[in-house]
């Protein structure tokens, strides 16, 4: 879930950039992704947690599509399951759901609802689920999530409006007792569980709520471990433990303040005042703080992401210039930029990418990337540092769509962005200086002053281009894959080739992992090399740095941004 998750442009300051990062003690590299804690250490009496805000975009679980929106539902609800690191590994484990069973041939799965309540004092129950997957599903709401529950009988063709919700394979079988039929045996099913566009709803709250009831805090009930106690758009956020979770004699932290930090210079000074308990890492900050850790100042952490930024293109309009459509003409963008220069330069991290699926995923007990060659490097390499070939490349695209080639300088396409710190200037003068000088075009960088702006414009299909990440909502290359479908709600360029959408089908209920890996390889391979729907720009890595004082804080590489329901303050003041 990363949430992986879909991780909008606007993903303001290097924390953000890090936000789903593991973390170490002493500053050794490991593969534990949680602050080393000791249940022998003796708690502080003030549990306050300070971290920079993730500005949630809606708190409607089933609308919910960015990771910022997912961390905030992951700590005020509790769907079926939770993701937990122990002893180094990421596990799906029991939340809302105490316990679950499924039936031999893999298509039923039972779940024993445990008894919680929402912060108003009514029960959750088995409805409330039945209620979510429904309403996620049903075509006039236009959830861009709504095929992740595909895998249930009916689902699709409900979703599509060619089947009745009373078809849609889930069911409460009493207020306890959640039922799920499939259509056809999910190797990855389980994974899925504890992914937040599943959590339970309150239709009589969403209903008495009114049209702004998603992003209203006082209409909101809770059943996870935190609530809101205040929010101050684009500022702040507080949250506040909830007296009436479950399990709440475990839940540690009494607060948690996020605030707006823009400049990553200031989280710095923050971080080093101790004003700050958690950061990421940029540029000359790495390597001051990475020999800090190894004194054992604090901790910290360096490993793979699975999360790939690029550029996307509007394939729907063509965009502003008209142009978008011509495969050539996105070919030849996507060579047209030196990706190693790019994070060498402006981030001083991250691997280039000429592949879209990340690193750190399993296709089974293998990692896809290591094993699967990246699709765009042996292209790259062939135009790299020649704009004559690259410019008859996209010349080739003009003469297709029947436009002028003799002056290229004439042709304007529109990249919007957003942000406006000194980072992101930096980066918005990078790419208009790079594409220009190797296309020749010129290329208009708008910059839209706030995410409102900005994600109207992008549903609008107000682009050429625009720069992206994606993250994975669990563990394997699917979770990158079918956002590609042609219906698929999270297909935001409107990419669209009947190739691709055949061999999703064919993924469907195939339970053989080697015959996965080679259709993962050939879906990868017709969005980044023959088609160029998108151009893939780098793979995230994890650089992250932690307060000592700050036990079992966890950062899941599948689930919400950041994880406190089971930290706990030691020692700040030491």
């Amino acid at each position: 879930m990363k949430s992986r998750k879909w991780l909008g442009a606007l993903l303001a300051g290097a924390m953000i950039l890090t936000s789903t990062v593991g973390l170490v003690g002493c500053g050794k590299d490991s593969s534990d992704n949680s602050s080393s804690g000791n249940e022998a250490s003796e708690k502080d009496k003030e549990q306050l947690l300070k971290l920079i805000l993730v500005e949630p975009e809606t708190l409607d679980p089933n609308k919910c599509q960015d990771s910022s929106s997912g961390t905030v539902l992951g700590a005020t609800q509790e769907g079926l399951a939770r993701v937990k690191i122990e002893n180094g590994e990421e596990k799906i484990v029991p939340a809302g759901a105490e316990s679950w069973t499924k039936s031999k041939d893999e298509l039923v799965w039972t779940f024993k609802i445990r008894d919680y309540k929402w912060s108003d004092g009514k029960p959750v129950t088995a409805q409330n689920y039945v209620d979510s997957f429904l309403r996620l599903l049903k075509k006039d709401n236009a959830f861009g999530y709504a095929y992740l529950a595909y895998e249930v009988k009916g689902a699709k063709d409900y979703n599509l409006g060619k089947g009745k919700p009373e078809d849609v394979g889930v069911k409460a079988k009493d207020d306890k007792t959640f039922e799920v039929t499939l259509e056809k045996p999910t190797p990855y099913f389980e994974k899925k569980l504890a992914f937040y566009s599943f959590y339970p709803v309150r239709l009589d709250v969403i209903e008495k709520g009114g049209e702004n009831w998603d992003t209203d805090i006082s209409k909101q009930v809770y059943c996870g471990p935190y609530k809101i106690k205040e929010w101050t758009r684009n500022n702040s956020l507080t949250f506040e433990k909830n007296p009436e979770y479950w399990d709440a004699n475990n839940v540690y932290i009494e607060k948690v303040e996020m605030r707006d930090i823009a400049e990553f210079s200031t989280q710095a000074q923050l971080f080093e005042g101790k004003d700050l308990d958690v950061t990421g890492g940029s540029q000359e900050f790495i390597e001051k703080w990475t020999k800090e850790a190894e004194k054992g100042s604090f901790a910290a952490i360096k490993k793979d992401d699975p999360t790939t930024w690029y550029l996307g293109f509007n394939q729907k309009t063509g965009g502003p210039s008209g142009l978008m459509k011509n495969e050539k003409i996105r070919k030849a963008l996507a060579l047209s930029f030196n990706r190693e220069e790019y994070v060498n330069t402006l981030y001083g991290r991250f691997k280039p990418a000429y592949g879209y699926i990340p690193y750190s995923l399993h296709s089974g007990d293998k990692e896809y990337r290591k094993e699967v060659q990246e699709p765009l490097k042996a292209d790259y390499d062939k135009y790299k540092g020649n704009k004559e070939e690259l410019q008859k490349l996209f010349k080739e695209g003009l003469k297709e769509l029947g436009k002028d080639v003799d002056d290229l300088k004439k042709i304007e396409l529109s990249y919007i962005t957003t942000g406006q710190s000194s980072g992101e200037r930096q980066k918005q003068e990078w790419w208009k200086q790079e594409i220009e000088k190797n296309l020749g075009i010129t290329l208009k960088v708008e910059v839209l002053g706030d995410a409102k702006l900005y994600n109207q414009a992008k549903k609008d299909f107000k682009f050429d281009i625009i720069q992206s990440g994606w993250g994975a909502d669990f563990d394997d290359p699917i979770s990158f894959l079918d956002m590609w479908d042609s219906k698929s709600g999270n297909n935001y360029v409107a990419f669209n080739n009947a190739k691709y959408d055949e061999i999703l089908k064919k993924l469907d209920g195939e339970g053989d992992i080697a015959k996965r890996a080679e259709l993962y390889k050939e879906l990868e391979t017709i969005l980044v090399k023959e088609e160029a729907g998108i151009a893939p720009i780098f793979y995230k890595d994890r650089r992250s740095f932690i307060h000592n004082y700050v036990k079992d804080f966890q950062m899941p590489l599948f689930g919400t941004t950041y994880e406190w329901r089971w930290a706990y303050i030691s020692g700040r003041n030491k």
